[in-house]
């Protein structure tokens, strides 16, 4: 089993230095997970033959749940699919969005731009390996900043890093389009935004890539976040409407005490 590990590590390593696409980085490292798996096959096999029925469940249930994995990054790698019983995509729904973030503020400086607010986006199926290839693209023509990782923990892409070519295409009078691409001639449509109200783009930023932490290198996701100004029409014509209200029902009141008043 050491030598195993030594093996992969090594494999790990030598992957690394490479520095290629993170999609076939991800391929390499599927393919490289099937040995381990073999692996535990193998001691639940020998747990089995000497009747070691205690050992030969946990082990048992390690190689399922370590080939189920396998099976997911397989697919979702190689064929640019998603499985319906995928159940990282409950971690991705119920954790906070910062959870495998090594920076608190989750690359984004919050008060960065004072009254806007992020707007949902109903992404097409498998945006996300379109957005890595994108990324990575426009990281290799140094059309986004990134960090030198050599010496120092933190993320490759740096804070509130925007994408340089997105447009936002009204289609319906409640829908946009969001497209991207790695120039303005090749934008492709990645997702759909329900909203009734105008929209006004502050920006698109990016979040995840490539980080270190404690000298170790990761790869989380890209996602991306839609951030655009708040419509302050609609807050000055709330608060109008309350005051008007409010000046009605104090007027309204004067008038019945006067009425009062005068029968008297």
């Amino acid at each position: 089993m050491t030598l195993l590990l030594d093996i992969i590590n090594g494999f790990h390593k030598f992957l690394w230095y490479l520095n290629i696409s993170p999609k076939y980085l991800n391929r390499a490292y599927t393919i490289l997970s099937l040995f381990p798996t073999l692996y535990i096959l193998r001691i639940v096999y020998g747990l089995w033959v000497n009747q070691n029925y205690i050992q030969f469940s946990l082990y048992l249930l390690v190689f399922v749940i370590l080939l189920y994995f396998v099976v997911l990054n397989f697919i979702y790698y190689f064929f640019d699919k998603n499985v319906k019983g995928d159940v990282t995509r409950l971690f991705a729904k119920y954790l906070p969005e910062d959870v495998f973030n090594i920076e608190g503020d989750n690359q984004i400086s919050h008060n960065l731009m004072p009254n806007t607010s992020e707007v949902a986006i109903d992404f097409v199926d498998h945006f996300e390996l379109q957005l890595e290839e994108n990324i990575q693209t426009l990281i290799s023509e140094d059309k986004i900043p990134t960090n030198n990782l050599t010496n120092s923990d933190g993320f490759l892409l740096m804070k509130n890093t925007l994408h340089p070519y997105y447009y936002l295409k009204k289609v319906e009078e409640d829908q946009y389009e969001l497209q991207i691409g790695t120039s303005y001639r090749d934008l492709e449509k990645i997702g759909t935004i329900h909203q009734k109200e105008a929209l006004d783009p502050v920006g698109l930023f990016i979040v995840g890539g490539d980080f270190v932490k404690e000298g170790v290198r990761y790869h989380e996701r890209y996602h991306l976040k839609l951030l655009v100004k708040d419509n302050p029409t609609q807050d000055v014509s709330a608060e109008k409407i309350k005051n008007e209200a409010e000046t009605t029902s104090e007027v309204g009141s004067r008038s019945q005490r006067h009425k009062k008043k005068n029968a008297k």
